[in-house]
């Protein structure tokens, strides 16, 4: 008798072939969450480093400039009128630091606090004096202010130039006090004075740190700083608080509402530290 040859089904049933395209969904879908999940860990700890980095500049910048203003070698004498150019800065040199600041730029944020100081960059010995004209090496130009203190009667005057060369300074006025001899006496130069403060930005960042010199254009010193505030820590301490944001709005959850002023997708965090003056 014949025997026919039993007949093998080959391949996959469909059942099988569903099953392995569950499989293959699922373990598809693992790996996109894990890939989700690695990329939102990478933005919120690129957002972390974005403020440490915005804050360590912001505190290093203010602690630099507010340990050094005030700090010039007239303090405890008697200051002649200033006159010109030269009278917004008598207050200052006595006080060295002005915190909320009259001074409003164009971009600032009136409702952040905002910190006037001012600094002496160079000390140099009259060797010479008559009248309004000092003999000193220099370096300086018309319209700067000038700082002088000593002499015979042991008192200061801000002077502004109007004409200078290389040995000498000629300034624009005579106060009583320049009647005094001050060969011998000591001329500070490079008296700048710096706001800093909370500005706005034009392109729609959040608002950042600025600084201007001298009543000169504001410059932006530190991106993501929105909030500041200054309060006196004892005797000669400032206590800061500043508001940072991270820089790429890339966090997903975060939304803005009444303690989130950084907008939704950033992170905020506020960093605090207190500086003590050397000038005070």
């Amino acid at each position: 008798m014949k025997k026919h040859p039993t007949l093998h089904q080959a391949g996959l049933s469909l059942v099988e072939l569903m099953v392995a395209m569950a499989i293959g969904l699922i373990l598809m879908l693992g790996a996109t969450g894990v890939l989700l999940t690695n990329q939102q860990a990478f933005n919120t700890t690129s957002g972390l480093s974005s403020i440490q980095d915005s804050s360590r500049i912001a505190i290093d910048m203010l602690s630099r400039q507010i340990r050094e203003a005030g700090s010039h070698p007239c303090k405890g004498m008697a200051f002649d009128p200033a006159a010109g150019s030269a009278a917004p800065l008598l207050g200052l040199l006595n006080q060295g630091i002005d915190i909320n600041s009259g001074d409003n730029p164009g971009n600032r944020n009136t409702a952040q606090a905002a910190i006037n100081l001012i600094t002496v960059d160079n000390t140099q010995t009259i060797t010479a004096h008559s009248g309004n004209v000092f003999t000193v090496e220099n370096e300086l130009a018309s319209g700067d202010n000038i700082l002088v203190c000593g002499g015979e009667k042991q008192t200061a005057s801000i002077l502004t130039v109007s004409a200078a060369d290389d040995n000498s300074v000629t300034t624009s006025s005579t106060p009583p006090g320049i009647q005094s001899k001050y060969a011998g006496a000591t001329l500070s130069s490079g008296l700048m004075t710096q706001l800093w403060y909370i500005g706005t930005n034009v392109d729609g960042r959040p608002n950042s740190l600025y600084r201007s010199t001298n009543g000169g254009n504001p410059e932006e010193m530190v991106d993501g700083v929105i909030g500041l505030t200054i309060a006196a820590q004892g005797t000669n301490g400032l206590k800061l608080d500043l508001i940072v944001c991270s820089r790429d709005a890339d966090v997903r959850g975060l939304t803005a509402n009444n303690a989130q002023e950084c907008g939704p997708g950033r992170i905020q965090r506020t960093v605090s530290t207190i500086i003590q003056r050397r000038a005070a």
